[in-house]
């Protein structure tokens, strides 16, 4: 880690700090760093360039970045058995992101490279909808769907699933009866 210009703490040190670089060096060179390249940027192209640039970083440290740690469950296993079938990661599927982003997180987990992530019915993909007319009019001449491969991997053994667990339990409550 020498090479980067992170020093690691004694285990002491790491008991009292919690990390294993020294905190305040840590940050010193953060600052540093950002402040060597928005000087680079601002030599380059002016205040407006320094500006853009640095702005998107903060877009990308802050927006992006806490959406995809919201979208992992926030280090948390709330996973939901009929909405988050990938069981691989903590990746979540999110109503709001969801919605506005076309990004079903756990769907986008089990099939990255498709170009749908909303399989389900309630599962709204305007990011889909755009790709998918885009196709239509010519834009784009193909791209990846896996709501199919979805529907048969992991969909139906679901809902077959939950039916015999159903059965089962009407079965032993009585209420089911064959006619």
């Amino acid at each position: 880690m020498e090479r980067v210009g992170i020093y690691r703490n004694s285990y002491k040190q790491y008991q009292k700090w919690g990390s294993i670089a020294n905190p305040l060096t840590t940050v010193s060179f953060i600052i540093l760093n950002w402040a060597f390249w928005f000087t680079m940027f601002y030599l380059i192209g002016g205040i407006a360039l320094a500006v853009a640039l640095f702005g998107g970083a903060f877009f990308w440290a802050v927006g992006v970045r806490t959406f995809n740690y919201e979208g992992h469950g926030k280090g948390k296993d709330k996973r939901e058995d009929g909405m988050d079938f990938n069981r691989s990661d903590m990746s979540i599927n999110q109503y709001w992101p969801g919605i506005v982003a076309g990004e079903w997180h756990n769907n986008h987990h089990l099939y990255p490279s498709s170009a749908r992530s909303g399989f389900l019915k309630y599962q709204i993909d305007f990011a889909w909808y755009y790709i998918y007319m885009l196709y239509k009019i010519g834009g784009i001449v193909s791209y990846h769907d896996s709501k199919k491969q979805f529907n048969e991997q992991y969909l139906s053994p679901y809902l077959r699933k939950s039916e015999k667990v159903e059965n089962a339990e009407l079965s032993a409550s009585g209420k089911l009866t064959n006619n």
